[in-house]
C-alpha cells in the first residue's frame, strides 16, 4: 500500500461534501489556499486527517489507504431476535434459570440494552462500529 495524496483529499472532499480544496481548507479551520498548497505538495494532509476521524466517525485506515467498511448497519430487532434465543437456549440446556416472576422479554431486554450502551448503538442511527 502506497500513500496517495490525492486519493486522501478526494476522501476529505467527499466527508466534507465539497469538490472545492479552498472549501475544504476553510472547513477545516485553515486558510484558503492550505489544501491546494498541500495538495501540490504531494503532503500527506495528517492533521486534516485526524479532525476528519473525529467528526465523522472513520477509521484512519480509510483516509489515509481508502479501507472501507468500518460501519455495519445492525437491526435492532434482529439484536433482539438472537438475544432472546440465545436466552431460550441457555434456558434449555439448564445454564440459566428464570424465577418465576422474571420473563424472557425482560432479560432481553436487559441484555439488548447493556449490548447498545456498550458498542455505542443508539435506536436512531442503527449502527454498531466495527473494527476490522
Amino acid at each position: 500500500m502506497t500513500l496517495n495524496s490525492n486519493e486522501i483529499f478526494e476522501r476529505l472532499l467527499t466527508l466534507y461534501e465539497t469538490k472545492k480544496l479552498n472549501e475544504l481548507s476553510i472547513k477545516l479551520g485553515f486558510k484558503k489556499n492550505w489544501g491546494s498548497s498541500v495538495k501540490n505538495r504531494g503532503s500527506i494532509p495528517f492533521e486534516a486527517c485526524t479532525k476528519a476521524c473525529e467528526e465523522f466517525n472513520v477509521s484512519m485506515d480509510y483516509l489515509i489507504y481508502g479501507i472501507e467498511n468500518k460501519l455495519e448497519k445492525i437491526d435492532i430487532n434482529e439484536l433482539k431476535l438472537s438475544v432472546t434465543e440465545g436466552v431460550f437456549a441457555a434456558i434449555q440446556t439448564n445454564l440459566i434459570t428464570l424465577n418465576k416472576d422474571v420473563k424472557i422479554s425482560h432479560v432481553t431486554e436487559a441484555i439488548t440494552s447493556e449490548i447498545k450502551e456498550v458498542c455505542n448503538i443508539n435506536d436512531e442511527s442503527k449502527q454498531l462500529k466495527k473494527v476490522q
